[in-house]
C-alpha cells in the first residue's frame, strides 16, 4: 500500500502545475458567479452576457479533464519498451489502483471541495448538494473516461490527441450513417432518442473500464484495441437500432401525475365555486401553416376576498356531433392581484386595462390546422375542460428595502433588489435571483411542489394606487449548478383621476412608493369541471 501511495504522490508532484490551473480554472468561473451575484445592478445586459459567456468558457476549459487524465496515465505508460514502471517491482493491478486514487482524488474530490463553499453560499440544502455533486461528479467522469479510452493504448500524446477526436466522431457518424442508409431515414424522438442515448453511455462506460483493467493486467495492447473497436462497432449498432424505449420522459411524468390526482380532490372547491365563460376566442397564431391558440377566458365565482387560483395543466375534450374527437391539455394563467391585496395594503388600486385580477382565468391550447378547420368550417362542437386548480390565499405583504447605495449583499436568501432608478414615468427595479440548476431528479418538486407564490409591488398611499410592473429584462447565467437571474420589473406611475398619462405630481411620488413582497400560500387543490355545449369561437381581437 506504501508503494501505491507513492505513486499517487509522485503523479501528483509532477502534474502539480497544471493541476493547480486547472483547480484554479474552477475557483475562477465560480469567482465571475461571486461577481454576478453581487453586483450592484448598474451593470449593462452585456455586462451580464459577456460576464456569463466568460463563465461559459472557464467551464470550457474546465473539460478539458480529459487531457490532464491522458497525461496523468501516460506519466507511466502501458505501450511501448520506454515505461520505467516495468523495471521496478510494480504489478499492473498495483499501478492502475495507484492511477485510479490519483483521479479520483483529483477530479472527484477536489472540485466538490472547491464548490461547496458556493452551493453553501447560494442557500443549497444538503438535499441540493447531494444532487449538485452527484451532477458535477458525472460530467467529470465523462471527461476522465474520454481521457482514458485512448491514452492507455497510445504511446504518446500526439496520437492521444489523434484517436481521441477519431473516436469522438467516429460513433455518432457511424450510428448516423447506418440509421440513415440501413434503418428507414427516420430520425428517433423523444424516448427512443434518450435510451439509446443513456444506453450507449452506459455500455461505453462499461466498454472503458473494462479495457482499462484489461490493458493493465494484461499489457496486449492489440488485443485492447481489439475491444475498443468491438465496443465501438456495438454503439454504433445500439444508436442505429435499439427498438425498446424506456420512459425516461413519458415514465416519470405519468407516475407523478397519478400521485398527484389523489391529491386534487372535487370536494375541496370553495362552497359556490363556479366559472362564467366570458369569451372563447381563436387565435391564427401564423396564418400561412392555419394552425392556431383557443383561448377560454374565465371569470370565477364563490373566491373569498382572500383567496385567489392558480391554474395547472389539465386536460380537455372536443366532441363534434358526427363524432369526430379531439383531446389534450391547456395550460392558464390567473392574476394574483386581488382584493385582498387592496385591503392588506389599504390601498383603492387603480389597474390598467391589461392587468388581471385573481378572479379571472385565461386559458389556452394549441389547436393543429385540422382542429381549427373543424372549429370554423363545421358544427360547433361540445367542449369539456377538466381544470386542475391550487386555492391560493394571501398571506403576508411585506416592505422590501430599496437600496440606499451601490452593493448591498443580503446574505443567502436568494434574491435582493440590487438596484433602483427612475427613468420618467417609470420606475425600475432590478433583481437578482439564484437558484438549483440541476438536472430534473424530482419532477415533482419542480412542477407541483410549489406552496406559495410571491410578487412584488408599488404601492403608494398616498395617492391610492398599487403597480405589479411588467418584466422590462430577463438575463440568466448557470454558472456551478446555480442558476443566477437579473430580472428588472418596470413599474409605472399612476395615471390619476383616470388620465391616460401621469401627472407630475404621481411620477414625482414614486420616490416615496414602497417596494411590496406579497405572498400566497395555498389552501387546497382541487379539479372543477367546465363544460361548454356548444363552443362558438370568435376570432381573436389582434
Amino acid at each position: 500500500m506504501n508503494l501505491t501511495w507513492h505513486i499517487v504522490k509522485k503523479d501528483l508532484r509532477v502534474f502539480r502545475w497544471p493541476l493547480l490551473a486547472w483547480v484554479l480554472l474552477i475557483v475562477a468561473k465560480l469567482g465571475v458567479g461571486v461577481i454576478l451575484l453581487t453586483a450592484d445592478g448598474t451593470e449593462s445586459e452585456i455586462w451580464f452576457k459577456s460576464m456569463a459567456g466568460f463563465a461559459q468558457l472557464l467551464a470550457a476549459l474546465e473539460g478539458a479533464s480529459f487531457v490532464l487524465t491522458a497525461a496523468l496515465v501516460q506519466e507511466d505508460l502501458l505501450v511501448g519498451t520506454r515505461a520505467f514502471w516495468r523495471t521496478r517491482p510494480i504489478s499492473g493491478a498495483r499501478l492502475l489502483h495507484a492511477k485510479l486514487i490519483t483521479l479520483g482524488l483529483v477530479f472527484g474530490l477536489v472540485p466538490l471541495l472547491v464548490t461547496l463553499p458556493w452551493w453553501l453560499g447560494c442557500g443549497f440544502g444538503w438535499r441540493e448538494i447531494g444532487w449538485a455533486a452527484l451532477q458535477t461528479a458525472g460530467l467529470h467522469l465523462a471527461g476522465v473516461l474520454l481521457g482514458l479510452l485512448c491514452a492507455i493504448v497510445t504511446d504518446g500524446f500526439g496520437r492521444f490527441l489523434m484517436w481521441t477526436l477519431v473516436a469522438v466522431f467516429a460513433v455518432p457518424a457511424l450510428a448516423a450513417t447506418l440509421a440513415y442508409h440501413v434503418g428507414g431515414k427516420v430520425s428517433p424522438g423523444g424516448d427512443l432518442a434518450t435510451t439509446r442515448f443513456a444506453l450507449m453511455g452506459a455500455v461505453g462506460a462499461i466498454a472503458i473500464g473494462a479495457v482499462t483493467i484489461h490493458q493493465y493486467l494484461t499489457l496486449r495492447t492489440v488485443r485492447s484495441i481489439g475491444i475498443i473497436a468491438g465496443a465501438v462497432a456495438v454503439l454504433a449498432l445500439i444508436g442505429a437500432f435499439w427498438p425498446f424505449a424506456w420512459k425516461f420522459q413519458a415514465g416519470p411524468y405519468t407516475e407523478v401525475m397519478a400521485k398527484e390526482a389523489e391529491r386534487w380532490s372535487p370536494a375541496n372547491a370553495p362552497a359556490g365555486f363556479g366559472f362564467n365563460v366570458q369569451s372563447v376566442q381563436l387565435r391564427m397564431e401564423r396564418p400561412a401553416f392555419k394552425d392556431g391558440h383557443l383561448i377560454l377566458k374565465l371569470r370565477v365565482d364563490g373566491l373569498a376576498d382572500s383567496q385567489a387560483l392558480s391554474f395547472f395543466l389539465s386536460d380537455y375534450t372536443l366532441r363534434w356531433p358526427d363524432g369526430w374527437t379531439k383531446k389534450g391539455g391547456m395550460w392558464g394563467r390567473t392574476g394574483l392581484l386581488d382584493r385582498s391585496v387592496e385591503k392588506a395594503l389599504g390601498v383603492a388600486m387603480k389597474f390598467a386595462p391589461e392587468r388581471r385580477y385573481s378572479d379571472e382565468v385565461t386559458t389556452s391550447a394549441w389547436l393543429a390546422p385540422e382542429v381549427v378547420h373543424r372549429l370554423t368550417d363545421y358544427p360547433p362542437p361540445a367542449f369539456e375542460l377538466n381544470g386542475r386548480f391550487q386555492l391560493l390565499r394571501f398571506d403576508s405583504a411585506i416592505p422590501v428595502a430599496l437600496p440606499d447605495k451601490a452593493r448591498t449583499w443580503n446574505g443567502v436568501a436568494g434574491e435582493r433588489v440590487a438596484w433602483t432608478r427612475k427613468t420618467g414615468e417609470y420606475l425600475l427595479v432590478t433583481f437578482v435571483r439564484n437558484a438549483p440548476a440541476l438536472w430534473r431528479y424530482d419532477f415533482a418538486d419542480s412542477y407541483f411542489a410549489q406552496k406559495q407564490f410571491t410578487q412584488h409591488l408599488l404601492a403608494n398611499r398616498a395617492l391610492g394606487f398599487v403597480d405589479n410592473g411588467r418584466s422590462a429584462g430577463h438575463r440568466s447565467a448557470k454558472i456551478g449548478t446555480v442558476e443566477i437571474i437579473w430580472h428588472t420589473q418596470s413599474y409605472r406611475a399612476s395615471p390619476m383621476a383616470g388620465g391616460p398619462r401621469p401627472l407630475p405630481e404621481a411620477i414625482a411620488a414614486l420616490n416615496e412608493a414602497e417596494l411590496m413582497r406579497i405572498t400566497f400560500v395555498e389552501e387546497a387543490r382541487f379539479t372543477h369541471p367546465i363544460k361548454i355545449d356548444p363552443l362558438v369561437v370568435e376570432p381573436a381581437s389582434p
